[in-house]
């Protein structure tokens, strides 16, 4: 019986370590294109304005789009290996998961949208807050 376990999550496994190589090409294709997209041709490096200040206005987005497409690619890592699991059966796991969706998202519309910094650091506090142990 336990034999059967054991081949069964041996199994899962297999299937979860073969997300890996799809992952690491997704991260590498969406970093290209996804910057293409963002910042655009060379002469139009990023959707400013012309006396933009350069932490606020670009640096910081550009940051956070590469530190987001590396975690992401993190986490489909560790979930493909095993290592890390999702159990959306509790309240803490949805909320969790909706303030990172908060987050990623306030991120990438700070390109456009500077408010949307307010939502990054709420978002931010929460996580922090609630996964202090």
């Amino acid at each position: 019986m336990k034999y059967r376990s054991a081949n069964s999550s041996r199994k899962q496994l297999k299937k979860r370590v073969s997300l890996l190589p799809l992952a690491w090409v997704v991260f590498g294709l969406g970093e290209v294109y996804g910057l293409r997209f963002l910042l655009g041709p060379i002469i139009n490096i990023a959707p400013t304005i012309s006396n933009d200040k350069p932490i606020g206005g670009s640096i910081f987005p550009v940051l956070f789009f590469n530190v987001a497409a590396v975690l992401g690619v993190l986490a489909v890592s560790l979930y493909s290996l095993g290592i890390w699991s999702i159990d959306l059966s509790r309240r803490k796991d949805k909320a969790d998961l909706g303030a990172l969706l908060v987050l990623v998202t306030g991120g990438l519309l700070l390109w456009y949208v500077p408010l949307a910094f307010f939502f990054v650091v709420a978002s931010t506090v929460y996580l922090l807050a609630v996964n202090i142990e």
